[in-house]
């Protein structure tokens, strides 16, 4: 279904394209302009079966997209027994619930993709001011793992990055009963 999803956008693209060059170039001489019209009116049933096509490849591209995105909303594996599918949702909201573990774990947000045999997954991290980053991320890092090996029974794990979006309550610099903290690390 993909296959054809992709065939047919781009024959939508090819038509769009040549449809409208054409009508650049009518537009430039008049003469052209006229005559396209003039055809078109000539030829109603022509015009309204080109119309019937266009519209016929919009509704079959609309279709064969919304399948896939149906498609892609459940994770599947083979386990020992036969096949798993878990739904995305499931998945995010299942680690979403990690946050209550870590006590300077505001908000944490889920994404994950899912790449040939592993599954890669990104923390969205809204932190509470005061916490050690590096030991956090660290940590974060093996609960899910743990979590998605022995709760859901994904062993495949690629990547964990942990992303901290925010320092909730952080005043934007140091307090002025607390020295500035010099950094001496590497940021990558």
């Amino acid at each position: 279904m993909k296959a054809l999803h992709r065939a047919i956008g781009l024959v939508l693209f090819i038509l769009i394209c040549v449809a409208a060059a054409f009508f650049v170039y009518a537009a430039l001489s008049s003469n052209l302009w006229d005559q396209t019209f003039q055809a078109l009116g000539d030829n109603k049933p022509g015009a309204l079966a080109m119309g019937l096509l266009v519209f016929l490849l919009v509704l079959l591209y609309s279709y064969s997209g919304s399948y896939r995105a149906e498609f892609e909303r459940y994770i599947s594996f083979e386990g020992e027994g036969g096949s798993v599918r878990i739904s995305r949702r499931a998945v995010r909201d299942f680690l979403a619930g990690i946050a209550a573990e870590f006590s300077t774990v505001e908000k944490l947000e889920p994404e994950f993709t899912m790449r040939r045999e592993n599954m890669d997954v990104e923390l969205n991290v809204t932190v509470r001011p005061g916490c050690h980053i590096p030991e956090l991320s660290r940590m974060l890092q093996e609960r899910v793992r743990t979590t998605l090996r022995v709760s859901l029974g994904i062993t495949q794990v690629g990547k964990v990055d942990v992303l901290v979006q925010e320092i909730s309550g952080s005043g934007g610099g140091a307090r002025r009963d607390e020295p500035e903290a010099e950094f001496s690390g590497d940021l990558t």
